[in-house]
C-alpha cells in the first residue's frame, strides 16, 4: 500500500509539472529538467522485478463482469503490477465504469487498449462502426482526407472512453483473395494507396492523443491461414518482402506512427526457425534497427494458436521479450509468463537489463498517453460523436459513388458540355472537388483542372452584386425599402422612380426580362439611360430581369465611389484569399494564362469568346456589370457560398452580419407567388423534379443558376453547398441540352440522397 501511495503521489506531482516551465536557472547556468524522464526513473525505481515484467503485459478484460468480479479482476492485475488492459466486447457504459475502476485501483496508471479497426462499434455493441478499410480504399487520392477524419474521430471517441492505444490501422496489402483473416480489413492491393491511407488513419488518430498501431508486421496480406488457429507461412523472397510487404510499415514509420504490431507468421526468407513475433531477426534487427522504428513494438495476441501450439508455459512470452518486443499482448497464463521471464532474469544480467529497457519504453509511453491526461473525465461519447461519424460516412459514400461520374460522362458524350467542375462543401469542409472533360470538344483541348475558371454568368448576381448590397445594408449606407431613384437620379421622373431595392433584388420591380441593349449602344451611360426609358410591365408580379441588377451595380458605384468589381474584391474576395475570382480575368495578374479559362460561345461578331464575358449587355458595359461578368472556379465559389451559409463568417472572420444574411436569404413576396429571396433564387413553392434545383432541396435553401451552364446552391438544413460550373454554351448556346437533361439538378439530387441515407 505504501508503494502505491508513493507512485500515485509521484504521478500526480509530475503530471502537474507538464503545465509549468521545463527549465530552471541554477548557479551554473540554464539547466533543463525533463519531467518525463524523472517520472519514468522514479516509477521504475519503485517496481520489483516481477512488477517490471508485468508492466510489459497487456491482458484481456473478461467479458460480462459484474461489479464484484470487476473489483476482483482489478485487485488481481494490480497485485501483479500489470501494465495495461485490452477490451474486446461489451457496452460503452460498462467499459467506462470498468476503466474508471481499474485506473482508480492501479499503482501505476494503466495503458488501456482496444482493437477497434473500424471504430468502437467493432467491439462495443452500442457504439458506431465505420465501414471496413476496403471501402475507404475506393476513394480517389483527392479525398484521402476523409480517412484522416475517420482516424481523428475514432481517436476522439477512444480518448473520451479513456483508451490510449488502438490496434489500428491494418496496413497489410490484400494480395491474396483467399486470405481468411485480412480481406476487407485492408485498404487494398496497391502498396502506395495502402500506405497513404494508413498514414491518414494513423495521423488522424494520433492527433487526438491516441497511439495508432500499424499491423500486422512484416505483412499478413498474402496468407491462406489464420494465425488465430495455426501459423501461416510466407514464402516470398526477401526482395519481395522489402519492396511490397514491409513497404507500408516503412512509410508509416517515417510518418511517425506510435506503434507496430508484429504478427505470428513463418516468414522463411527472414527467419525459417521462429514465428515473426518471436524472432530477433525480424523484431530487433529488421524493425528496430534497419527500419529505425523507435515506437512501441507490440506482439499480436500471445494466446493465439500460431504461438501456443509450439510455445507454452511462458516460453512464448520470454521469446517475445528476447526478440525485442515492448508489449507482450494477451499472455494466456500471467503467473507462468512472469515466472518464466523472472527465472531467466535471475540467471542473466543481460535479460534483467533487457526487462528494464523495455519497461522504461512502456513507462515513457504511459507518461505521454496516460499521465498527461489523468485529469480528463472518462465518459461515453454522446450523440454528437455518432452524428460526426455519420457525416464522415456520408462524405465517403459521396466520393465513391460513381453515379455522378456516369451522369457527367453521359452529358459530355451527348455534347451537353465539353467539361465541368463540381464542388461540394458539407459542414464547412470541401468534400468533393472533381473535374471532368476538357475546355472544348477539340481532341487536343486542355483538360479541366481545379485551376480552370469559368464565366459564371448570372451567378454574378448573388456572388457580387448582392454581396455588395448586403455590405451597404450592414454599413447603414442603404435600406432595403429605399427607392433606387434616391441614388440614381436618372430614374427620377420616370415610371421607375418608385422601385425599391427590395423589389429589384426580388425581380418584382416590373422591369423587362431582357432587351438587346448592346445592339443600340456600347456606351455605359447610354445603356443605363435606355433602361430608365424602357417600358415597365403592367404590374409588379415576378419577372426575372437583368435590368434591376445593372441598376444596383450602378448604385454601388455611386455610393462607394468605386466600381462593383473593386468594391467586392476589397471587401470579400481579397480578404477571403480568392485568387481565381475576377471580372475581366485577362487583365488580372493572378491569372497566369488564358489557357486556364474555359471558352464560351463561338460568336459571329466576337469570334471565340474566352476570358471576356459571354453576356453581350455585360460586354457592352465593359465586362463589369451587376448581372454578369464574374469568373471563378468551383472551389472559390463554394467558399463564398459557405461564408453566406455560415451567417456571414468564414475562417473566423466576419464579412456580413448574420441578421443581414437571414434577411437576404428569405422570401419577401411569397404571398404574391414570388419564390425569390433578395438576390438569391429559392426552391419552388411546390417543388418539382424538373425545376431549377433538386426537388430534395429544403425550403430554407437558396442559390442561383447561370446561362453559361453554372449553378450554386446552399442548404442550411444540411449545412451543404453545391457548385456546378461548365461552359455548356460552347460552341453554341443552343440547344440547351444541359438543362434539357437535368444534369445539374440530377447530380444535386444524388448528393441529397446520399446525405439522407
Amino acid at each position: 500500500m505504501k508503494t502505491k501511495h508513493i507512485l500515485l503521489a509521484v504521478t500526480l506531482l509530475l503530471a502537474l509539472s507538464i503545465k509549468s516551465s521545463a527549465q530552471t536557472f541554477s548557479s551554473r547556468g540554464l539547466t533543463y529538467l525533463d519531467p518525463e524522464a524523472n517520472w519514468v526513473e522514479q516509477t521504475l525505481e519503485q517496481l520489483t522485478l516481477e512488477q517490471r515484467i508485468a508492466q510489459l503485459m497487456v491482458v484481456r478484460v473478461p467479458l460480462e463482469m459484474n461489479d464484484r468480479q470487476a473489483a476482483e479482476f482489478s485487485s488481481r492485475i494490480n497485485g501483479y503490477g500489470i501494465g495495461g488492459v485490452c477490451f474486446f466486447a461489451g457496452t460503452a457504459d460498462r467499459q467506462v465504469a470498468i476503466t474508471r475502476r481499474l485506473q482508480k485501483d492501479a499503482s501505476v496508471p494503466l495503458l488501456v487498449c482496444i482493437d477497434a479497426e473500424w471504430g468502437l462499434g467493432m467491439r462495443l455493441k452500442d457504439m458506431y462502426s465505420f465501414p471496413r478499410n476496403s471501402k475507404f480504399g475506393q476513394l480517389t487520392p483527392d479525398a484521402d482526407s476523409i480517412v484522416y477524419r475517420m482516424g481523428e474521430e475514432i481517436g476522439h471517441q477512444c480518448r473520451q472512453m479513456g483508451v490510449h492505444i488502438n490496434f489500428a490501422p491494418v496496413v497489410d496489402i490484400n494480395s491474396n483473395p483467399k486470405n481468411p483473416v485480412i480481406g476487407t480489413r485492408s485498404f487494398g492491393t496497391d502498396r502506395e494507396r495502402v500506405s497513404q491511407l494508413g498514414i491518414m488513419y494513423a495521423l488522424g488518430q494520433q492527433s487526438q492523443g491516441v497511439m495508432a498501431t500499424a499491423k500486422h508486421f512484416p505483412g499478413h496480406g498474402d496468407t491462406d491461414a489464420d494465425s488465430h488457429f495455426e501459423l501461416p507461412v510466407i514464402n516470398h523472397s526477401r526482395q519481395y518482402i522489402d519492396s511490397i510487404d514491409t513497404y507500408p510499415f516503412r512509410r508509416l514509420i517515417d510518418a511517425g506512427v506510435g506503434g507496430v504490431m508484429v504478427a505470428h507468421l513463418q516468414v522463411n526468407a527472414l527467419d525459417p526457425q521462429r514465428p515473426s513475433s518471436l524472432s530477433p531477426i525480424i523484431v530487433d534487427s529488421l524493425l528496430r534497427k534497419q527500419m529505425h522504428f523507435d515506437g512501441l513494438i507490440i506482439t499480436d495476441g500471445l494466446d493465439m494458436k500460431g504461438v501456443t501450439n509450439t510455445y507454452g508455459n511462458g516460453r512464448g512470452e520470454l521469446a517475445a521479450l528476447l526478440a525485442g518486443n515492448d508489449i507482450l499482448l494477451l499472455p494466456p497464463d500471467i503467473p507462468q509468463a512472469i515466472e518464466a521471464i523472472k527465472t531467466a532474469a535471475v540467471q542473466s544480467d543481460s535479460i534483467r537489463q533487457l526487462i528494464d529497457y523495455h519497461c522504461r519504453r512502456v513507462l515513457h509511453a504511459k507518461y505521454r498517453y496516460v499521465v498527461s491526461h489523468l485529469d480528463e473525465e472518462i465518459a461515453v461519447p454522446g450523440s454528437d460523436r455518432r452524428d460526426a461519424a455519420r457525416d464522415i460516412v456520408a462524405d465517403l459514400n459521396l466520393n465513391i459513388d460513381r453515379r455522378i461520374d456516369t451522369i457527367v460522362l453521359r452529358a459530355i458524350g451527348d455534347t451537353a458540355m465539353p467539361g465541368c467542375q463540381i464542388a461540394v462543401m458539407h459542414h464547412g469542409r470541401l468534400i468533393l472537388n472533381r473535374c471532368y472533360g476538357s475546355l472544348t470538344y477539340d481532341s487536343s483541348s486542355q483538360p479541366v483542372t481545379p485551376e480552370t475558371i469559368y464565366d459564371l454568368a448570372s451567378l454574378t448576381k448573388p456572388l457580387a452584386t448582392t454581396l455588395a448590397v448586403m455590405k451597404l445594408v450592414d454599413d447603414g449606407a442603404v435600406k432595403l425599402d429605399d427607392r433606387l431613384s434616391r441614388y440614381l437620379p436618372y430614374l427620377k421622373d420616370t415610371d421607375k422612380e418608385r422601385i425599391t431595392l427590395k423589389q429589384a433584388l426580388s425581380h418584382c420591380a416590373g422591369l423587362k426580362a431582357f432587351d438587346a441593349l448592346w445592339q443600340q449602344t456600347s456606351n455605359r451611360d447610354s445603356i443605363l439611360l435606355l433602361i430608365a426609358q424602357s417600358q415597365l410591365n403592367k404590374d409588379n408580379s415576378y419577372c426575372y430581369s437583368d435590368f434591376g441588377f445593372i441598376l444596383l451595380a450602378d448604385m454601388v458605384e455611386r455610393i462607394t465611389s468605386m466600381p462593383l468589381d473593386r468594391y467586392v474584391s476589397i471587401h470579400f474576395y481579397q480578404p477571403m484569399g480568392l485568387t481565381h475570382t475576377h471580372f475581366n480575368p485577362l487583365t488580372s495578374t493572378d491569372i497566369q494564362s488564358p489557357a486556364t479559362i474555359a471558352p464560351t460561345e463561338q460568336d459571329t461578331l466576337r469570334g471565340l469568346i474566352c476570358g471576356t464575358v459571354h453576356d453581350p449587355n455585360a460586354y457592352a458595359l465593359g465586362g463589369v456589370s451587376g448581372h454578369a461578368g464574374l469568373f471563378s472556379n468551383a472551389r472559390e465559389v463554394a467558399l463564398i457560398m459557405q461564408m453566406i451559409l455560415n451567417g456571414g463568417t468564414l475562417d473566423g472572420h466576419r464579412y456580413l452580419k448574420q441578421k443581414t444574411v437571414e434577411t437576404f436569404t428569405r422570401r419577401h413576396f411569397e404571398k404574391q407567388g414570388n419564390r425569390r429571396a433578395l438576390g438569391f433564387d429559392k426552391q419552388l413553392l411546390t417543388p418539382s423534379k424538373n425545376a431549377q434545383t433538386s426537388f430534395l432541396a429544403s425550403q430554407s435553401s437558396f442559390g442561383h443558376t447561370g446561362f453559361t451552364g453554372t449553378m450554386v446552391w446552399a442548404d442550411p438544413d444540411y449545412d451543404l453547398v453545391y457548385v456546378f460550373l461548365s461552359n455548356r454554351v460552347h460552341p453554341s448556346a443552343t440547344p440547351n441540352r444541359l438543362a434539357q437533361l437535368n444534369i445539374r439538378t440530377d447530380i444535386q439530387s444524388i448528393i441529397y440522397s446520399i446525405l439522407k441515407q
